[in-house]
């Protein structure tokens, strides 16, 4: 399905609905909608997106989209991208937690989701006897978009004593007995458009 994107958006909620426009500061700096929505495209930067005066996020949108545009939302300092809303592909909804107002983690709560052996993937909660069979898995939340998700499916986070890279090195596949720890992120969810 030709070349895709990951791009992320925080949100104060669990929710699907993306901005159909975005306010920018036109030349004359009146504000002025445009079509689509803000967004960062790596989990990173997703501090960029949320105002000084503003709480913490709570929930971040991974939004998987076939296209981009540069935009200058707020400087050129600012990595934040236009999203198109017939670009969008899938929307997963997790929790986050901030450490210092500016590091954003998913939330979890058994597995640290952070480390060289933390791999992320989908799957339901009825599909657990698929780990019976190797799993693909996405190294980090930017590189999701190599996966397909189903409806229904949760995001899930594995710890892996081994595992093999495929030929692109965009992710890995694991082994049953290399599955140190399976976590489902309960609270997350896909929504395939």
């Amino acid at each position: 399905m030709g070349n895709l994107n990951m791009v992320f958006r925080g949100t104060y909620a669990f929710a699907f609905d993306l901005p159909s426009t975005a306010e920018v500061e036109g030349e004359d700096y009146r504000t002025v909608d445009v079509p689509g929505f803000e967004a960062v495209c790596e989990f990173r930067r997703l501090d960029e997106l949320r105002a000084t005066d503003e709480p913490a996020f709570t929930h971040v949108q991974a939004v998987c989209v076939t296209d981009v545009e540069d935009w200058d939302f707020r400087g050129g300092e600012f990595a934040s991208v236009l999203v198109l809303p017939e670009a969008v592909r899938w929307v997963l909804c997790f929790p986050v937690t901030c450490e210092g107002g500016v590091r954003y983690a998913l939330q979890t709560r058994a597995i640290e989701p952070d480390g060289d052996d933390v791999f992320y993937t989908f799957a339901s909660l009825a599909s657990a006897a698929l780990f019976r069979a190797s799993v693909q898995a996405a190294p980090d939340l930017d590189t999701l978009k190599s996966l397909t998700p189903q409806p229904g499916d949760k995001l899930t986070v594995i710890r892996a004593k081994d595992w093999c890279w495929d030929e692109g090195r965009n992710t890995v596949y694991i082994q049953p007995w290399d599955i140190a720890e399976i976590e489902f992120v309960v609270d997350s969810d896909v929504r395939v458009l």
